[in-house]
């Protein structure tokens, strides 16, 4: 992941968190109920943050792992309860195949665009066979430093057009069996859920 990002996320921590705790009181429940529903065993919450979404998920009876690149956004989440470990979005320090699903919620819009497949790569490799990976992008054209959500220091985000996830996901082995599309405020969030298919 983006140094500048990751500093930015260890000096930002608790600034981020108080602002985006709330975040998914603005969507309808039915991407993460989706994903749940389709989940048979342990889920790895990729780019975890404060443990917003993990915890979450451990609400709902899902046995959760937590991974983020940021030691403060790890602590964050250590202090909910949640199993949470610092690590690299491109080399995951799981076996192979340790997990039924993969969530990860606008965290790898933080990697170069040049970086997304070797992510991707590492997140089939760590799913089981016909496992889920839910996945949450912002829709755009742009690979760029900004300020944004309460954190006024800069963090790289790369944009994605729908057509380019779609391919992106089927090229490295994903089938995608749902979408859905948000506007909260004033980006479009866009949501897929894909099983690793070979």
């Amino acid at each position: 992941m983006d140094k500048k990002t990751i500093d930015t996320y260890n000096k930002m921590a608790k600034a981020y968190d108080d602002e985006t705790i709330d975040f998914w009181d603005e969507f309808p429940n039915s991407f993460f109920e989706k994903f749940i529903s389709l989940v048979d065993g342990k889920v790895l919450d990729l780019g975890s943050g404060p443990g917003r979404d993990g915890l979450i998920l451990k609400n709902k009876g899902i046995d959760v792992v937590c991974l983020d690149a940021s030691e403060s956004m790890v602590q964050l989440s250590t202090a909910r309860g949640l199993e949470s470990v610092i690590g690299d979005f491109l080399d995951l320090p799981f076996s192979d195949k340790s997990f039924a699903g993969v969530w990860s919620y606008t965290a790898l819009l933080h990697l170069p665009k040049n970086k997304m497949s070797e992510s991707l790569v590492e997140i089939k490799r760590v799913l089981v066979d016909g496992g889920i990976l839910g996945l949450g992008m912002i829709e755009g054209n742009t690979e760029e430093y900004r300020e944004s959500s309460g954190v006024n220091m800069p963090r790289l985000f790369s944009f994605y057009q729908q057509d380019e996830l779609e391919n992106i996901l089927k090229n490295h082995g994903f089938e995608i069996i749902y979408f859905e599309s948000f506007i909260p405020r004033s980006k479009n969030y866009l949501n897929f859920i894909a099983k690793k298919v070979n």
